[in-house]
């Protein structure tokens, strides 16, 4: 291999590893994926001991922010009036004009994430944390949610995640509300916001 100079690298961190739950998150980032039908979200936690988390590790490590597929297809419109009323209730005093897709950035969401089993291209089952469910910030604050179970994905087919990174993104179909996943450590989407600097979470 070439010669390498790692005098001035400072190592990566050492992330704390964020357990299946329920979490206030932040939506940073969203693309329109036109053809499609679907949004792709990307998201951090805003609130407790995990805040900011994964913005912090995007900018030590490069990988991308989780996100989740949000699809607004015909068939799947019921659930994406779900994902709406979730954040309209978190953030007081929103209400979406049902066009723009970039006025849910930097809006407040609850997130229930869980465990998924899956195998990677080498045939080995992983696990990586993905979003299950979406509510109210107030509903994962008093616990009102489904406590969330371990996932697999469909089939435990192959989804080959790069390097066996846990960032790795998940085929879906269009018409499940389990369309969620986290995206691989080259980046596809723009982070749009900082997370707040404010200690207290805004939602």
């Amino acid at each position: 291999m070439k010669k390498l100079s790692l005098k001035n690298v400072q190592e990566a961190g050492n992330f704390p590893k964020v357990q299946p739950g329920g979490y206030v998150c932040i939506i940073k980032g969203i693309e329109d994926v036109v053809d499609r039908e679907y949004l792709r979200v990307s998201y951090d936690i805003a609130d407790g001991e995990h805040k900011g988390i994964y913005t912090k590790r995007q900018k030590e490590t490069g990988w991308d922010l989780p996100t989740f597929i949000q699809s607004y297809s015909e068939k799947s419109l019921p659930f994406f009036k779900g994902f709406v009323t979730s954040v309209e209730q978190t953030n007081k005093g929103f209400k979406w004009d049902e066009e723009h897709e970039q006025q849910f950035v930097n809006k407040g969401i609850g997130l229930v994430l869980a465990n998924e089993h899956y195998l990677n291209k080498k045939g080995e089952e992983k696990i990586r944390l993905i979003a299950i469910a979406k509510h109210s910030a107030d509903a994962i604050r008093k616990g009102d949610f489904e406590p969330p179970i371990e996932e697999y994905a469909n089939n435990m087919q192959s989804v080959e995640p790069k390097e066996d990174n846990p960032f790795a993104k998940v085929a879906v179909a269009e018409e499940s509300d389990s369309a969620f996943a986290f995206e691989p450590d080259t980046a596809e989407t723009e982070v749009v916001a900082e997370q707040p600097t404010d200690d207290a979470c805004p939602f």
